[in-house]
């Protein structure tokens, strides 16, 4: 080929590269690139004398490749190229950028810091070799500033983060670009901006960096390539922000931001790990705040589908590090012992793996550390706890004592120490404990950083030298520590609940009661936040039982400060909270709608869109990319919002109308005086089990009052208790001596006093007195009804039986609740229903659902065996006054909403049967297994099969405490509804109990199991 032609053909092949190269940018294809670079290649073979020209494109070719494909070899070749473009024109701002930009994504990809460097000289000397006047001079600054950036992130140089910030502030001030560039620049400067705030923890810059990621989303084209990084940097942002001032609904936002990029994600995406990292880091985020365990699973997903699209090098470490933290997590909550192991194996991976100056390395040390210090609480093992001390020490002396990171791992050292000291004391180590707590509070405060957790463990090594040493000065400093993070409002509510009843019971010790009630109170008032309505039923139990015997311990405070109607009030606060917060969502709040009827619509709509989805979420799936990846926000349309979005707005809501003068109460605790009419039928006895002090409150329409239980203790009550249940979990042949035994126990130490006290002496009185029982604690598994001495020569006198007819109530709201609903009476239809299973047949169960159906004059809805479904039951219970149901059923004292009742094919759970509203029914007959039993982790919320019928709207629920014998079921039933024609249910229940007592005296597993809840 002559000169000429390879000239001609060089720019021929050149133009049709330059269609190409633009083509794929613009469709962000790899293919029209890879042809271009082929056709660029052949271009410099023939016209060598314009070989830095083709070479500048070749570059830009393969470095667009390299962004869509992540192949190294094509930067590699872009690199390459870019520096034989440079070596044909030295001084060409253009080339000397693109090569800079080359440099650093080489760093980006493989670490290699030299590269950096060398990018970061360059990328000086193409802006300088423009000048300010430079059309693309904005462009040349972007990319210098993306460089130091980079620097600042490896190195931990605040400086060159603010030299980027500079740089592209400068940049982001220029006039000219498209709006891609400029939303592109605009994100650079939220880059840098967050990689500033992360340097030196001042909040100004984080705010600053929410406002450029902000444009940048608002500046970006529909569909462009730059898309996905503006809303990914704003979702980085807004998670920052969120965490910083303790905002659900940042975090909420920064969810939906980033949910919006991995939507968008196609298969091949090599941006891909980054942003499924950014948002696993939003997901723990919301995690951490609320508790929100679907959120943390779903995080733990991404960060592995991050980690099988990674390949080796700097990233992947990180993003095993990540995924470690991810795994300790997860370990706080189920205390699996088997993913904290994995979470340590893939640090010490991780550790093994990195150089000695990355600056990550310092965190991955300290995030081993804080392993080490969960397995040795775990494991109650003080050699463990000393190796995880020595790793964080070692951590916070080898970090930049001006990063924001040593406060951090000074608090987690601090922590590690007390865990370390309360399981061996040492005085050193004590000492130690306070200096390195008091230390990182004082990097916290002055870097504006959450500080909760800092004075949670500043108050618990404070406690422990107090309680060792009775110091004045640890008390004092035990108050303000335990106090500052109770009342740190952008804290967890769990965190807050912690300091609080550490506080509440740190008073108590130290002899000043009102303080530690004041203190106890404070952490009731949090349980809300604890059980925050945007959880999963799972979650909030989980919490919740962190904080049994809380209330108790509240109203024995109350009662030694000679307090009885407040004891009454706290002890209610803190039963029942799940069965308050439906109470709250399902009551129509007559008050509000006439002074604040705006507010009051507000919260219908937010309470209605809360028990929607309170039906059940699952975390999604990874998604399979169905849209190409940089679409634009959809525009007014998306999923509903979901429970956590709905519970955000309710916290929200709640702010502002106790700011109302007439609300300031609003939704919080009732007072004694409220709780009153529940007493208008009957007295109710609430029973008040702490180690302090046992009490009952009988509360009556005149007010309440306190019984002393002296011969009653919290110790005795739980002993009884667990003997009990495993006497009746047994039925064998010492099941009934067990429980005649504790019936006695009951009667001597808790129902006898408080007969006495109400001069119900006499027995089997022709109108015989109602009286409700609300027992706490170990209490709550044990039959109250039936307490008395049932040996054969004590007749009926000292026996409940025959001095009350009693029902049971979880709280006293509760109760006032349902008397409002339709009660008792003759039935226009019932549900029966009859079904066993093959491996445990119920032989009786068809039997006692004909003798049920025949007491029906009204229609009867009969569902036995196969035609027992789960849809048919539902059904059923739609158009039924009475229910009643002689199969099988399961408690589960570890999860109790998912407690059921066994029907042909499937469960009907508690959270199925509890989300059911169902206004025209009245009573619910439940002859199943422990239909009726609370206890297990949650004695006091009183979550079982019997109470959900309640909360659908059944008045009244007739279940068991045990498993009762299948015969002695059905004859407890035909007594049971004989009795009804001529007694309401409690009554009926108490003669049906009698009889069977009077046929059985000896045999309490026959008679005693069966309960009544509801109104009179």
């Amino acid at each position: 080929m002559t000169e000429k032609k390879g000239t001609e053909a060089g720019r021929a092949w050149h133009r049709r590269a330059g269609e190409l190269i633009r083509g794929g940018i613009r469709d962000r294809r790899a293919e029209p690139l890879a042809e271009a670079a082929e056709l660029l290649a052949k271009a410099a073979a023939a016209d060598p004398e314009r070989r830095g020209r083709y070479a500048a494109d070749l570059g830009v070719a393969l470095t667009y490749r390299f962004e869509l494909t992540g192949d190294l070899g094509s930067l590699r070749g872009a690199l390459a190229a870019h520096r034989v473009a440079v070596d044909a024109a030295p001084g060409s701002p253009s080339r000397l950028s693109n090569l800079g930009l080359s440099l650093t994504r080489w760093f980006e990809r493989t670490g290699e810091t030299d590269r950096l460097a060398e990018g970061i000289s360059v990328l000086r000397d193409a802006a300088a070799a423009a000048g300010a006047d430079d059309s693309r001079y904005a462009s040349y600054q972007s990319n210098l500033g993306l460089a130091l950036t980079r620097w600042s992130e490896r190195t931990g140089d605040a400086s060159a983060a603010r030299e980027a910030v500079d740089v592209h502030t400068e940049a982001v001030g220029s006039a000219d670009g498209t709006p891609s560039d400029v939303a592109a620049r605009l994100a650079n400067l939220g880059m840098a901006l967050m990689v500033l705030f992360r340097a030196t923890g001042d909040k100004e810059h984080l705010l600053a960096a929410v406002d450029a990621y902000r444009k940048a989303v608002l500046a970006v084209p529909p569909g462009d390539g730059n898309a996905p990084g503006c809303y990914a940097g704003l979702g980085d942002a807004l998670t920052a922000a969120a965490v910083a001032g303790g905002d659900v609904a940042l975090h909420l936002d920064a969810m939906e931001e980033l949910r919006t990029v991995v939507d968008g994600l196609g298969p091949d995406d090599p941006d891909a790990p980054l942003f499924l990292n950014q948002f696993a880091n939003a997901l723990r985020a919301v995690f951490v705040r609320t508790g929100d365990t679907l959120a943390l699973d779903e995080a733990v997903t991404w960060r592995r589908a991050a980690l099988a699209r990674t390949p080796a090098g700097p990233d992947r470490l990180l993003l095993t590090a990540n995924l470690a933290l991810s795994l300790r997590s997860r370990f706080e909550y189920t205390q699996d012992l088997a993913v904290l192991r994995d979470a340590v194996g893939l640090l010490e991976e991780v550790l093994a793996a990195s150089e000695g100056d990355l600056p990550e390395r310092v965190k991955w040390e300290a995030d081993l550390g804080n392993c080490l210090y969960r397995l040795g609480v775990h494991e109650q093992d003080a050699d463990v706890l000393d190796r995880a001390a020595a790793a964080l020490r070692q951590a916070a002396a080898s970090a930049d004592a001006t990063h924001p990171d040593v406060a951090m791992h000074l608090a987690n050292l601090g922590g590690a120490l007390v865990s370390r000291v309360e399981l061996r004391w040492e005085p050193a180590l004590q000492s130690e404990a306070v200096e390195v707590l008091g230390r990182a509070l004082d990097k916290a405060v002055r870097k504006d950083m959450p500080s909760a957790e800092i004075h949670l463990s500043l108050g618990l090594a404070h406690r422990t030298l107090f309680l060792r040493e009775g110091s004045p000065g640890a008390y004092r400093d035990a108050v303000h520590a335990f106090g500052a993070a109770a009342g740190a409002s952008t804290a967890a509510g769990r965190t807050r609940a912690r300091a609080a009843q550490h506080l509440g019971r740190l008073h108590v010790a130290a002899g000043d009661v009102e303080a530690g009630l004041t203190a106890l109170t404070t952490a009731l008032e949090l349980l809300d936040l604890v059980a925050w309505h945007g959880l999963e039923r799972d979650d909030q139990e989980r919490y919740l039982a962190d904080f049994r015997g809380l209330g108790s311990a509240a109203a024995a405070c109350a009662l030694t400060a000679g307090d009885h109607q407040r004891a009454l009030g706290v002890l209610e606060q803190g039963r029942g909270v799940l069965l308050g917060q439906v109470l709250d969502v399902r009551t129509d709040h007559d008050e509000l709608r006439a002074h604040e009827p705006g507010l009051a619509a507000e919260l219908a709509e937010v309470h209605a869109a809360i028990e929607a989805a309170a039906t059940g979420a699952t975390a999604p799936e990874p998604p399979v990319a169905a849209v190409p990846p940089g679409r634009a926000r959809p525009g007014g349309t998306g999923p509903p919002p979901d429970r956590r979005r709905s519970a955000a707005r309710r916290d929200d809501l709640l702010a502002r109308i106790r700011r109302r003068p007439r609300f300031a109460r609003f939704l919080l605790a009732p007072d004694a005086a409220a709780l009153r009419p529940a007493a208008g039928s009957g007295p109710t006895v609430t029973l008040n089990v702490s180690p302090w002090r046992c009490d009952a409150l009988v509360t009556t329409g005149d007010g309440t009052e306190v019984v002393p239980l002296e011969s009653l203790t919290a110790q005795d009550a739980a002993e009884r208790a667990g003997t009990f249940v495993a006497a009746v979990n047994a039925n064998s042949w010492g099941t009934n001596d067990a429980i005649r035994d504790v019936l006695a126990w009951l009667w001597e130490a808790v129902t006898e006093p408080v007969f006495r006290h109400l001069g119900l002496t006499a027995s089997d009185s022709p109108a015989l007195p109602h009286l409700w029982w609300v027992p706490t604690g170990p209490l709550s598994v044990l039959p109250l009804h039936a307490a008395g001495l049932h040996t054969g020569r004590d007749g009926d006198r000292n026996c409940a039986l025959h001095r009350v007819a009693s029902s049971y109530t979880p709280t006293l709201r509760f109760l006032r609740h349902i008397q409002d609903r339709p009660t008792a009476g003759e039935p226009e239809s019932a549900l029966v229903v009859a079904v066993g299973t093959a491996a445990a047949p119920l032989a009786m169960a068809e039997v006692e659902a004909d003798l049920v159906a025949a007491e029906f004059a009204g229609r009867v809805v009969r569902l036995a065996g196969g035609r027992a479904t789960k849809q048919a039951v539902l059904d059923g219970l739609g158009t039924s006054a009475w229910a009643h149901f002689a199969c099988h059923s399961i408690s589960d004292a570890e999860h109790p909403s998912d407690s059921c009742l066994r029907l042909s094919d499937g469960d009907l759970r508690v959270r199925d049967i509890a989300a059911l509203r169902l206004p025209a029914a009245s009573v619910a007959y439940l002859s199943a297994c422990t239909t009726a039993l609370s206890g297990g982790h949650l004695p006091d919320e009183t979550i079982h099969i019997s109470s959900a019928f309640q909360l659908a709207g059944f008045s009244t629920a007739i279940g068991t405490l045990w498993r009762v014998p299948d015969l002695a079921s059905q004859e407890t039933a035909r007594i049971t509804y004989t009795a009804l024609a001529d007694h309401p249910p409690a009554r009926a229940v108490n003669l049906a109990a009698r009889e069977m007592r009077r046929n059985y005296r000896m045999n309490p597993y026959e008679w005693a199991a069966f309960v009544h809840s509801g109104p009179a």
